[in-house]
């Protein structure tokens, strides 16, 4: 998730492990409730507004090497 802090700058929060089936809406919800509780800050100040999100997938493939 990113956000907007008070100095117009993006602020990062990287969760793991987040639901294959989470929505837009839900995401949303979170990053609203981020933003109405202070909950965190940044260098920039608090955050103030919502930017942008994304899910990331990560892919991991043993390889045997003996």
């Amino acid at each position: 998730m990113t956000f907007l802090n008070e100095e117009g700058a993006r602020a990062n929060i990287i969760l793991p492990g987040v639901n294959d089936n989470i929505s837009q809406q839900e995401v949303s919800v979170v990053m609203d409730t981020i933003i109405a509780g202070n909950i965190f800050s940044s260098t920039g100040g608090d955050l103030i507004a919502k930017h942008s999100a994304q899910i990331t997938e990560r892919n991991v493939t043993d390889l045997s090497v003996r």
